[in-house]
């Protein structure tokens, strides 16, 4: 989760239920480019399990939920814990 890990930190600082960041605001605040993989819905997934990729580990331990707008390159992450249950994860559009 290291690459990741400065992404979470700032998820965790924002008292808003909502942070929408463009893919550029997500590079700078990792501090390099985002992987080709992040195109695709999957890659953006908020998961805590021992097999989940780097990134859906520092997206759930944050406390958000990923809703990416791929098209757009734009993510919504939504706090976890007032997350419409039924809501998509991501989106392909």
């Amino acid at each position: 989760m290291a690459k990741y890990e400065p992404l979470a930190r700032y998820l965790r600082r924002q008292k808003a239920a909502e942070v929408e960041l463009s893919f550029r605001d997500i590079e700078r605040i990792v501090g390099g480019l985002l992987p080709k993989a992040s195109s695709d819905p999957k890659w953006w997934r908020a998961e805590d399990a021992p097999s989940a990729l780097p990134q859906q580990r520092a997206f759930a331990q944050a406390g958000y939920v990923p809703e990416s707008q791929l098209k757009a390159e734009r993510v919504r992450f939504v706090r976890a814990s007032t997350r419409n249950p039924t809501a998509p994860d991501a989106r392909a559009d």
